[in-house]
């Protein structure tokens, strides 16, 4: 059997072009830093790649959650201590405003400075985030929590509801990044303060406006004291969840940190390209392809009558 000259030169060529295709792929695997450069490559590794970059992604999103939740809940937190700060005075100015030496204007002046705090406390109970939203509103984020009802009427109005945003940080946790205003500060009647004895007042503002009432007409009532302290204890209890909840989301967030660490780690050791290995096959190649390509030059010189 005769080989002819143009079948050699066409075999040289296709173990040129072989290894022009190998040392490519050797050279991409190396430029970026990868050696899965296309499902084919390797279908299983490719689809287990998707699959752990939808994973991290995933994670990540919760860590971002996270962070929203811990934002929103901290700021929601220093304003109750600011509150608590305000309940306080307005508990010590009841207990003062109590003793039998005070006069009428005594009590006047004492109804004054506890009336600064109120508002104070209102202010903060229509606190908004950086967002411009209302933080004890529940969902209605864009309306106005308390609003006092002017005269004739009197007490206080509440615009918000009472529901609690829950915000995913797992796949199966959900953590609320807020809590609304009437289970912060009290359900208002929307009431003018009743006279003598308190009946029981919910609200915080409207508890403080009775004693205020009181105190200008030179006659307080303890028991407008303890709706007070209710108040305090209700604020304590809304501080106390939110602890809890910031704890969560340290754990969660501890979890997904090292399980992200672990899908990179098994990422890297399935796509990351091994340098060593890939500058040795770079090296063993270039030096095919020169020999390959030498060989195709010796065989084009060759001719039929140089067989005989």
């Amino acid at each position: 059997m005769r080989i002819s000259t143009s079948w050699a030169q066409q075999l040289g060529l296709n173990s040129i072009l072989n290894q022009q295709a190998r040392l490519s792929q050797t050279q991409m695997q190396l430029s970026s830093g990868k050696k899965i450069l296309a499902p084919s490559d390797d279908p299983s590794a490719a689809a287990r790649v998707v699959d752990l970059n939808q994973n991290i992604n995933q994670t990540e999103q919760y860590q971002r959650n996270i962070d929203t939740a811990r934002q929103r809940l901290s700021l929601q937190d220093g304003l109750l201590q600011n509150a608590m700060g305000i309940l306080q005075q307005v508990n010590e100015l009841g207990i003062q405003g109590l003793n039998a030496t005070n006069s009428p204007s005594d009590r006047n002046a004492i109804a004054t400075q506890m009336e600064g705090l109120k508002d104070q406390l209102v202010a903060i109970a229509n606190s908004r985030n950086a967002n411009g939203e209302y933080l004890f509103a529940g969902f209605k984020s864009d309306t106005q929590p308390f609003e006092k009802i002017p005269a004739p009427g009197g007490g206080y109005a509440y615009g918000g509801d009472a529901n609690q945003r829950q915000i995913q940080i797992g796949t199966d946790r959900l953590v609320a990044d807020g809590d609304s205003g009437d289970s912060v500060f009290g359900v208002p009647t929307g009431a003018p303060p009743p006279a003598g004895p308190s009946p029981g007042i919910d609200n915080a503002f409207e508890a403080i406006d009775k004693f205020i009432a009181d105190l200008k007409g030179n006659a307080p009532e303890s028991s407008s004291l303890d709706d007070i302290k209710k108040s305090m204890d209700r604020i304590v209890n809304v501080q106390s969840s939110i602890g809890v909840r910031l704890n969560v989301l340290d754990q969660q967030e501890n979890m997904h940190a090292d399980q992200v660490l672990n899908m990179k780690t098994v990422l890297s050791e399935i796509e990351d390209v091994d340098y060593a290995d890939a500058i040795s096959r770079f090296s063993f190649q270039s030096t095919a392809l020169q020999a390959a390509q030498q060989a195709f030059v010796q065989v084009q010189k060759l001719s039929l009558f140089n067989l005989f």
